[in-house]
């Protein structure tokens, strides 16, 4: 019996300190509010802006959340310029949700975007996305055990865009497409481009080829006349609309 009470006791000692990571993982993965009533910032009403995360994350915990005015008519887009050290895993963390209910304090519809901003790889020195809920999160919040004993103070710096989805202004979009052009450049099979769709036109029609005149393909006609560039003696060119 005292035996069978002591292997209880060693089984409970065993694993409380795995109970302890599940639960800050789940405090970690699972947001419901502010981070920190006192630590935690709310834009509204802001179309673009950006943020060095020494001056909006200065301790731990902290939040820092851009409210989209309407889902249906604006999209969000980010560019994060990462640390170049002392960056801990998964300490900051980035979401998007739904809603907030202020009643609860909870937020709704959560998903996570740490796979897109990946802040700690080192393989590429931005990260871009695109996010179409009501509300987009960076959080910083404490380290995952045995990430050591750095405070995680890699600065790093956070562009933002709020662009609607039907006449977007032209100053929005000749950002947003440096943005996707840079985006895409550093895409990968692995790390494909955080940025799905723009309500912009990112790219003028290609140059007029040489071959033709100086006219597109589409707006030009074709004229056969004698010739020798080919085996019917006829030589095809294009003349332009």
């Amino acid at each position: 019996m005292i035996s069978k009470f002591f292997r209880n006791c060693l089984s409970l000692v065993l694993l409380f300190p795995l109970l302890q990571l599940l639960w800050l993982d789940m405090l970690n993965a699972a947001p419901s509010g502010p981070e920190s009533d006192i630590c935690s910032t709310l834009v509204q009403s802001r179309f673009f802006g950006f943020f060095l995360s020494s001056s909006v994350f200065p301790s731990t915990p902290c939040s820092w959340t851009l409210q989209n005015p309407d889902p249906r008519r604006y999209t969000i887009f980010i560019k994060v310029t990462k640390p170049t050290r002392d960056c801990i895993s998964r300490q900051h963390r980035t979401f998007q949700f739904d809603s907030f209910l202020e009643t609860t304090r909870t937020f709704l519809g959560m998903e996570s975007f740490d796979e897109v901003v990946k802040l700690c790889e080192a393989s590429t020195h931005v990260a871009f996305l695109e996010a179409g809920k009501q509300f987009l999160q960076i959080r910083k919040g404490l380290p995952r055990a045995g990430a050591g004993s750095r405070n995680g103070d890699g600065e790093f710096k956070v562009e933002y865009l709020v662009v609607g989805k039907r006449n977007p202004s032209m100053a929005a979009c000749q950002m947003l497409c440096q943005w996707l052009e840079d985006c895409l450049t550093y895409s990968t099979s692995s790390r494909p481009c955080g940025i799905m769709q723009t309500p912009c036109q990112c790219w003028d029609q290609p140059p007029p080829d040489k071959d033709t005149n100086g006219c597109y393909l589409e707006n030009c006609i074709p004229v056969v006349k004698e010739g020798t560039a080919d085996t019917s003696g006829k030589l095809t060119v294009f003349v332009k609309l």
